[in-house]
């Protein structure tokens, strides 16, 4: 390869590692953001949870009856001491209970706060969240809101009485600084862990590519080689009494290539071209092997594929099929007294009557004068078809070209639990051909020693 060519290919390999690289670093900045949903979501979830509990704790009917001068009754000791025990166990800034006044008007009830705690009947700062819970529906603030005692995210439980009403909300504040400080922290640890991920990769992919670029040029001297080589290799293996078209084929395949400048590319190409070759000449081989040279039907090898098959179908219970054979009767005498040209056409024109009468189902000639049909149809209607085949047998005039031909013939229809393979349903059509045949010949005793 040119050194031209391989600065392209080193062209390709930094596109393919820039390309690598930022799809990695995409690839971290969708996982941060879906990170830091995540986080959020836990957030909400634990602060809900919280709220949550301390609600189902509360008697609702207690809760709507507690007025301001109610702070030594049994009902508002009971409520406090539950929300006391949320505020000293767990880490929250502030927990409270809030009445619903109307007119998304809400105020405190009771606020066990030590220091400055909200009076009872003092207003509260609305939110979307407050008002769905003041709905029946436990919330947390999206944004974080203001009051005189500093910025807070509130998660808001409804307190619902006897009756299914809601008596009142439970509300548990969090700093918004708490707040952005777990989000500081984690957002820190997911673009920390995403660069170095980031970092190892563009490594990893330049050493690949680094090696890669290595190897590429041992592979594009062995490639050149070869593809240098695809036409001597053609001409040796080709022999055109053998193969298809011969080395023409080869130039002709090769004359429809188009050239690239691109070392990849064109050896893409040139490799694109030997297997288009090889293809048409396995082709041509495959369907020298399974094809009958002289009637253009498919052979005994080709039959004999068939049969394992058909044997395959048998065992799966899927099998429905029928056999018939044909033998041509006299045929030997044909070839010794008019000569093996006229036995030639006895064969052709009989696999062409058997093709006409058969249409469309697999036609094989498995020996000399034997040939075998591949019955997929009714009973009835392969009576019929045998009954044509008769017709035309009869309908044939003989001449100098082809004498009167003769043909004894069988058939047998595969019957599920019977027939164990193929071989049980040819033999019942072959021995009901050799019973046509030895019948032909008691009627014409004088057809054995003549055609």
């Amino acid at each position: 390869m040119t050194g031209k060519k391989l600065s392209r290919t080193g062209l390709y390999i930094v596109i393919f590692c820039s390309v690598l690289l930022i799809t990695n670093a995409s690839l971290g900045m969708v996982l941060t953001v879906q990170s830091s949903e995540s986080l959020t979501s836990m957030i909400h979830d634990r602060m809900l949870d919280i709220s949550n509990t301390a609600a189902a704790m509360i008697d609702g009917d207690a809760l709507s009856r507690i007025e301001a001068d109610d702070t030594d009754s049994p009902e508002y000791k009971e409520i406090l001491d539950i929300l006391l025990y949320f505020r000293d166990n767990i880490d929250l800034k502030y927990i409270y209970c809030i009445r619903d006044m109307g007119n998304k008007n809400f105020v405190f009830t009771i606020d066990p706060a030590v220091d400055d705690p909200g009076l009872f009947g003092e207003p509260i700062v609305y939110t979307d969240a407050l008002y769905s819970a003041s709905l029946g529906v436990p919330s947390v603030d999206s944004k974080p809101y203001e009051d005189r005692w500093g910025s807070f995210y509130s998660a808001y439980s409804p307190v619902f009485d006897s009756k299914g009403n809601v008596s009142g909300i439970v509300a548990v504040d969090f700093s918004a600084e708490w707040y952005a400080a777990k989000m500081k922290n984690f957002f820190k640890t997911i673009v920390f862990v995403s660069f170095f991920f980031l970092l190892l990769g563009a490594v990893v992919v330049f050493v690949m590519a680094y090696r890669f670029r290595k190897r590429f040029r041992v592979m594009c001297k062995e490639l050149d080689s070869l593809t240098d080589g695809i036409e001597t290799l053609a001409e040796e293996l080709t022999s055109e009494s053998v193969l298809e078209g011969g080395t023409e084929l080869f130039k002709e395949i090769a004359g429809d290539q188009k050239s690239f400048d691109s070392d990849i590319m064109e050896m893409s190409n040139r490799l694109s071209m030997l297997r288009e070759y090889m293809t048409r000449q396995i082709g041509f081989v495959r369907a020298k092997a399974y094809k009958d040279g002289l009637t253009g039907l498919d052979n005994r090898t080709a039959y004999m594929e068939h049969i394992h098959y058909i044997d395959q179908m048998i065992e799966n219970g899927t099998a429905s099929f029928g056999v018939a054979m044909f033998d041509i009767n006299g045929l030997k005498n044909i070839n010794d007294e008019l000569g093996h040209e006229i036995g030639d056409k006895v064969i052709i024109k009989t696999a062409r009557i058997l093709t006409s009468v058969f249409e469309g189902m697999k036609t094989y000639r498995i020996g000399g004068d034997e040939f075998v049909v591949d019955l997929d149809c009714s009973e009835e209607e392969i009576i019929r078809l045998m009954k044509k085949f008769d017709d035309m047998i009869s309908s044939q005039i003989s001449n100098d070209e082809t004498p009167e031909i003769a043909i004894s013939k069988g058939y047998a229809i595969y019957s599920f639990g019977r027939d164990r393979s193929h071989q049980d349903v040819f033999s019942r059509a072959d021995n009901e051909m050799y019973s046509d045949k030895k019948k032909y010949y008691l009627e014409h005793a004088d057809r054995r020693r003549s055609y």
